[in-house]
């Protein structure tokens, strides 16, 4: 009986052994992903820092581009064009 036993336990054993390993590739794969995912969120939050600088810069120049329009028509309607 001890010896049937002692078989169940090694069973056992090599079952939670090999449930142990599954897992432990699951946390590394997952870890890797996690990794992943943050060195893609930095990417995107650096390029979205650069969009956003972009469109102050393009609304600047809009700006200045609309009173250059504005003095201009002034300037053609005072000419009398």
């Amino acid at each position: 009986m001890k010896d049937k036993d002692t078989q169940s336990d090694n069973l056992q054993i090599e079952a939670l052994k090999t449930v142990v390993k599954d897992l432990q590739q699951e946390i590394d794969m997952l870890t890797k992903q996690k990794e992943l995912l943050q060195f893609k969120c930095r990417e995107a939050g650096a390029k979205i820092l650069k969009l956003e600088q972009l469109i102050k810069e393009l609304k600047r120049d809009n700006t200045l581009l609309s009173m250059d329009v504005a003095t201009l028509t002034n300037r053609l309607r005072e000419a009398g064009l």
